[in-house]
């Protein structure tokens, strides 16, 4: 897992050819110019999910996995929570689904994913996580999650 913000995203560069892409598509993108739905970056194998919903419950969230596609996580507007797991804490709910490269689980309470304003997260292949979790209030998110495909 990576936490960090845009003005250090050149760092993480090398870490994929397309994380350059996803990064900077995510940065400029102006909030007016927002709207739900997938944005295909370079064909199916990155591409940007573009959301707007509310926040959910601790209990309505759900933990889960890929093993396909790198996660960056970005909030536009509003604010949530997202928490991340350790694997051995965990127990598989739903196994791994090839066509939605997903895995959700089941265990540990995870910890909370502190990031800035203005801030991106990377959750690699396999790294569990938790997002859209009500920080407090409830929130409407406009949010973007970049998906790299790594396979």
């Amino acid at each position: 897992m990576v936490i960090d913000t845009f003005e250090n995203a050149a760092r993480y560069y090398m870490l994929h050819p397309a994380m350059e892409i996803v990064l900077d598509y995510m940065e400029n993108l102006d909030p007016s110019d927002f709207k739900p739905g997938k944005v295909e970056l370079s064909g199916n194998n990155v591409f940007v999910n573009a959301m707007q919903q509310s926040t959910l419950s601790e209990d309505e969230a759900v933990w889960e996995s890929h093993e396909q596609h790198i996660d960056i996580h970005y909030i536009l507007e509003g604010h949530e929570l997202i928490k991340f797991a350790e694997e051995y804490k965990m127990d598989v709910e739903v196994p791994y689904d090839k066509e939605k490269d997903c895995t959700l689980f089941t265990g540990d309470s995870g910890m909370k994913v502190n990031f800035p304003k203005g801030g991106f997260v990377i959750f690699f292949p396999e790294e569990i996580h938790k997002a859209m979790i009500t920080d407090g209030i409830p929130s409407k998110v406009k949010k973007l999650v970049g998906k790299i495909r790594v396979d």
